[in-house]
């Protein structure tokens, strides 16, 4: 069960790889975006001063979950390892038939051999997802900006005639760069979701049978670090972007012009639509979906140990 496991865990890095590099031109495209997003400066000093807030603080908050990833996968994947190799009940999870296995030091290369693999797929897992993480943190740093810059509108509109022009042009940008993540993400989201179910679930299984290894319950640490910050950058995006739209509200729309008004109208109606991530454009991913992954590999769980049994 330990060896399938870690086949379906090892075997998502190749195809979301191979996705990635479908929609490569998309990716780049979304990263010129941010990049370009770096560089704009606008007229008004008050809202750079906000744009360069909101955006270290988004660098810094990837840097952090980057870091912390990599060590607790780290971690994980080292004591997994470790117990392999001590666990007489587990051993070697993956066989090396070129490898002779009558001596006790091509035993031991067996397990070198399990441990460089297990390890170099723990922090390719992470690599391989900090750049949908990356281009969603600069997504809700532009909904911050344009939250905070809204709440300032009631000021503006006296001393910057440009206003509505500098919110529809941000508001328009942030639009492309939701839809350009969505599309670069679209097979690969869905794929993760898929193989963290099927782990889980092998995962759960194997824990109920095995009470007393530790293996399985950092596996199971790591098969949830997979899926759990993308449904946290997911859930994080739905919540700033309805808190953009409440913003709008509070907006003296009575005191604007006839045409300030029907742009307001425009772009009132485009920030009442829910935003977010969506895993093959169907499935929203939030922390409501990590629920349901985790809800559905115990379920599935209870009914193959009922069957087992």
């Amino acid at each position: 069960m330990m060896s399938i496991l870690l086949g379906i865990g090892i075997t998502q890095y190749p195809l979301k790889s191979f996705c990635g590099m479908i929609k490569r031109k998309t990716f780049y495209k979304s990263l010129e975006e941010i990049e370009e997003s770096y560089r704009d400066e606008e007229d008004d000093e008050e809202l750079n001063r906000i744009a360069e807030k909101h955006l270290i603080d988004g660098l810094r908050i990837w840097k952090h979950a980057y870091i912390w990833l990599i060590r607790l996968f780290a971690v994980g994947g080292f004591i997994a390892c470790l117990h392999f190799r001590v666990s007489k009940a587990i051993g070697l999870v993956m066989d090396w038939s070129f490898l002779p296995d009558d001596s006790i030091f091509w035993n031991e290369i067996s397990y070198f051999f399990q441990f460089i693999i297990i390890l170099t797929a723990a922090f390719s897992c992470v690599t391989a997802d900090m750049t949908t993480l990356y281009i969603g943190q600069e997504i809700m740093a532009s909904l911050d900006i344009l939250t905070d810059y809204i709440k300032l509108i009631n000021e503006k509109i006296k001393t910057n005639p440009n206003v509505w022009k500098i919110i529809l042009k941000r508001h328009c940008k942030l639009i492309e760069k939701i839809n350009l993540l969505n599309e670069a993400v679209y097979e690969i989201s869905f794929i993760q979701i898929v193989i963290t179910t099927l782990e889980l679930l092998l995962v759960f299984v194997f824990i109920r049978k095995e009470t007393t290894e530790i293996s399985g319950y950092t596996s199971c640490l790591c098969m949830m670090l997979q899926v759990f910050p993308l449904c946290v950058f997911g859930e994080m995006i739905k919540i700033k972007s309805e808190k953009l739209s409440e913003a709008f509200y509070e907006v003296n729309w009575y005191e604007l012009s006839l045409k300030d008004q029907k742009t307001f109208l425009i772009i009132l109606g485009m920030a009442q639509r829910q935003y977010g991530l969506k895993a093959a454009g169907m499935y929203n991913v939030d922390i409501y979906a990590f629920i349901k992954i985790v809800k559905l590999a115990v379920s599935y769980c209870a009914i193959l140990y009922t069957l087992s049994k």
